[in-house]
């Protein structure tokens, strides 16, 4: 599913609304397979002659359906669960919807105890910027804190505190932790700092 300015992340939940006749299909077609789904990140583009489908990020995340509610006028409700890291490498159908050949991104972490620490250095650089005298300041903190594992921490982060999806979007190319800690480090300012220009 191509779409500009989103992006899902392993562990992540995103709500969809599908109305297109392309989409209806193409979600008729998951629901009676894998139940599989992908998001193609679109990129912006200067070229007003070029087909904004042909400019699409090479990575995604495999997501799977998880709920859908079927409208009496044909359109759809759903919510997709991130599933695994992959990456695009070519296209087997074009129409009614597109349907790409994939290859998954694994997850490693070289470094165990330095991705700890960066890990918890991310934790209280992000805590320190959203805890305020909120209900929802204090319960996204909360939920930070429960997350011991490094790589859960950036997908979350990620998704839930960045809000530009083409800022975020190179992460999901990275398989090593470190880097995407790293990434995201340098995306997450000080507190009290304003975000480095993306």
């Amino acid at each position: 599913m191509l779409l500009p300015q989103c992006n899902v992340f392993p562990h992540g939940l995103l709500p969809l609304y599908i109305f297109e006749p392309r989409y209806r299909a193409m979600l008729q077609h998951a629901l009676h397979t894998d139940r599989l789904l992908c998001i193609g990140s679109l990129q912006p583009t200067e070229d007003d002659d070029s087909e904004a489908d042909d400019h699409i990020g090479p990575f995604s995340t495999a997501a799977v359906i998880r709920a859908c509610v079927a409208q009496p006028d044909g359109t759809s409700h759903l919510v997709l669960q991130g599933l695994q890291r992959i990456r695009l490498l070519s296209w087997t159908q074009y129409e009614p919807f597109r349907i790409a050949r994939i290859e998954p991104i694994e997850t490693c972490c070289r470094h165990p105890s330095s991705a700890a620490r960066k890990g918890q250095h991310l934790l209280q650089r992000v805590i320190g910027l959203i805890q305020q005298n909120t209900d929802s300041g204090r319960q996204l903190a909360a939920q930070l804190q429960k997350l011991s594992d490094p790589d859960h921490l950036v997908d979350f982060v990620a998704a839930n505190l960045i809000r530009d999806p083409q800022a975020r979007h190179p992460l999901l190319g990275l398989a090593e932790v470190e880097e995407r800690l790293d990434f995201l480090l340098d995306l997450v300012p000080l507190q009290g700092e304003k975000p480095a220009p993306s």
